[in-house]
Protein backbone atom coordinates (compact mmCIF):
# COMPACT_ATOMS: atom_id res chain seq x y z
CA UNK A 1 0.00 0.00 0.00
CA UNK A 2 1.04 3.55 -0.53
CA UNK A 3 1.51 4.80 3.04
CA UNK A 4 -0.33 7.70 4.59
CA UNK A 5 1.17 10.89 5.90
CA UNK A 6 4.14 10.16 8.20
CA UNK A 7 2.91 12.67 10.80
CA UNK A 8 -0.41 10.80 10.96
CA UNK A 9 1.11 7.32 10.93
CA UNK A 10 3.33 8.32 13.86
CA UNK A 11 0.19 9.05 15.87
CA UNK A 12 -1.15 5.57 15.06
CA UNK A 13 1.85 3.72 16.49
CA UNK A 14 0.24 4.05 19.90
CA UNK A 15 -3.42 3.27 20.67
CA UNK A 16 -3.57 6.56 22.60
CA UNK A 17 -6.53 7.86 20.58
CA UNK A 18 -8.62 5.05 22.10
CA UNK A 19 -7.80 5.82 25.73
CA UNK A 20 -7.10 9.56 25.85
CA UNK A 21 -10.07 11.72 24.76
CA UNK A 22 -7.92 14.87 24.89
CA UNK A 23 -5.48 13.32 22.40
CA UNK A 24 -8.34 12.33 20.11
CA UNK A 25 -9.87 15.81 20.29
CA UNK A 26 -6.49 17.42 19.58
CA UNK A 27 -5.52 15.17 16.68
CA UNK A 28 -8.67 13.36 15.50
CA UNK A 29 -9.22 15.70 12.58
CA UNK A 30 -5.62 15.29 11.45
CA UNK A 31 -5.80 11.50 11.83
CA UNK A 32 -9.20 10.80 10.24
CA UNK A 33 -9.60 13.78 7.89
CA UNK A 34 -12.91 14.68 6.26
CA UNK A 35 -15.77 15.73 8.54
CA UNK A 36 -13.64 14.99 11.61
CA UNK A 37 -11.52 18.04 10.74
CA UNK A 38 -14.38 20.48 11.22
CA UNK A 39 -16.96 18.85 13.49
CA UNK A 40 -15.91 18.71 17.18
CA UNK A 41 -19.26 17.12 18.09
CA UNK A 42 -18.55 14.25 15.70
CA UNK A 43 -15.20 13.73 17.44
CA UNK A 44 -16.88 13.74 20.86
CA UNK A 45 -19.49 11.19 19.78
CA UNK A 46 -16.81 9.02 18.21
CA UNK A 47 -14.68 9.18 21.37
CA UNK A 48 -17.62 7.94 23.46
CA UNK A 49 -18.14 4.98 21.12
CA UNK A 50 -14.49 3.90 20.94
CA UNK A 51 -13.34 0.66 22.47
CA UNK A 52 -9.65 0.28 23.19
CA UNK A 53 -8.16 -2.80 21.49
CA UNK A 54 -6.01 -5.28 23.33
CA UNK A 55 -2.29 -4.55 23.14
CA UNK A 56 -1.73 -7.81 21.27
CA UNK A 57 -4.49 -7.07 18.78
CA UNK A 58 -3.17 -3.56 18.19
CA UNK A 59 0.36 -4.84 17.60
CA UNK A 60 -0.93 -7.48 15.16
CA UNK A 61 -2.83 -4.78 13.27
CA UNK A 62 0.31 -2.63 13.01
CA UNK A 63 2.36 -5.60 11.79
CA UNK A 64 -0.27 -6.48 9.19
CA UNK A 65 -0.44 -2.90 7.95
CA UNK A 66 3.34 -2.74 7.66
CA UNK A 67 3.96 -6.05 5.98
CA UNK A 68 0.94 -7.47 4.14
CA UNK A 69 -0.14 -7.01 0.57
CA UNK A 70 -2.90 -8.66 -1.40
CA UNK A 71 -1.76 -7.23 -4.74
CA UNK A 72 -0.66 -10.58 -6.25
CA UNK A 73 -4.11 -12.12 -5.70
CA UNK A 74 -6.45 -9.25 -6.60
CA UNK A 75 -6.77 -10.25 -10.27
CA UNK A 76 -8.02 -13.67 -9.12
CA UNK A 77 -11.15 -12.27 -7.46
CA UNK A 78 -14.08 -13.23 -9.68
CA UNK A 79 -16.90 -11.52 -7.78
CA UNK A 80 -18.15 -7.98 -8.23
CA UNK A 81 -16.44 -5.78 -5.66
CA UNK A 82 -17.38 -2.37 -4.36
CA UNK A 83 -14.32 -0.37 -3.37
CA UNK A 84 -15.24 2.68 -1.28
CA UNK A 85 -12.80 5.30 -0.11
CA UNK A 86 -12.73 8.78 1.32
CA UNK A 87 -11.22 11.57 -0.77
CA UNK A 88 -9.53 13.10 2.31
CA UNK A 89 -8.04 10.06 4.07
CA UNK A 90 -4.74 10.88 5.81
CA UNK A 91 -4.21 7.25 6.94
CA UNK A 92 -4.72 5.43 3.63
CA UNK A 93 -4.28 7.64 0.54
CA UNK A 94 -6.89 7.44 -2.21
CA UNK A 95 -4.34 6.02 -4.65
CA UNK A 96 -4.69 2.70 -2.78
CA UNK A 97 -8.38 2.46 -3.67
CA UNK A 98 -7.57 3.33 -7.27
CA UNK A 99 -4.98 0.52 -7.35
CA UNK A 100 -7.45 -1.96 -5.83
CA UNK A 101 -10.20 -1.09 -8.26
CA UNK A 102 -7.81 -1.27 -11.21
CA UNK A 103 -6.54 -4.73 -10.24
CA UNK A 104 -9.86 -6.33 -9.30
CA UNK A 105 -11.52 -7.35 -12.58
CA UNK A 106 -15.10 -6.52 -11.61
CA UNK A 107 -14.49 -3.64 -9.24
CA UNK A 108 -16.48 -0.47 -8.93
CA UNK A 109 -14.80 2.47 -7.20
CA UNK A 110 -16.92 4.92 -5.25
CA UNK A 111 -15.09 7.91 -3.77
CA UNK A 112 -16.81 9.63 -0.86
CA UNK A 113 -16.19 13.31 -0.24
CA UNK A 114 -14.93 12.69 3.31
CA UNK A 115 -12.10 11.07 5.25
CA UNK A 116 -11.04 7.71 6.68
CA UNK A 117 -14.19 7.34 8.79
CA UNK A 118 -16.76 8.07 6.06
CA UNK A 119 -18.84 5.07 7.15
CA UNK A 120 -19.39 6.89 10.45
CA UNK A 121 -19.66 10.48 9.28
CA UNK A 122 -21.51 9.87 5.99
CA UNK A 123 -23.48 6.71 6.77
CA UNK A 124 -26.71 8.09 5.30
CA UNK A 125 -24.91 8.98 2.08
CA UNK A 126 -23.04 5.70 1.60
CA UNK A 127 -25.77 3.26 2.69
CA UNK A 128 -27.73 3.75 -0.57
CA UNK A 129 -24.55 3.12 -2.56
CA UNK A 130 -23.96 -0.16 -0.75
CA UNK A 131 -27.63 -1.10 -1.06
CA UNK A 132 -27.65 -0.42 -4.82
CA UNK A 133 -24.47 -2.43 -5.30
CA UNK A 134 -25.81 -5.40 -3.33
CA UNK A 135 -29.20 -5.47 -5.02
CA UNK A 136 -28.38 -4.77 -8.67
CA UNK A 137 -27.76 -7.66 -11.01
CA UNK A 138 -24.09 -8.10 -11.67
Amino acid sequence: MVPGRPSVLAKLVSPRRYVDPDFLHAFGGEIYGGAFRSDPDLLRRHARALWAPSNRGYIYQLIAAAGWTSLPWLRLLPQPTLVMHGSDDPIVPLINARILSALIRRAELHVVDDGHMFLVSKAQDVAPVVHRFLTEEQ
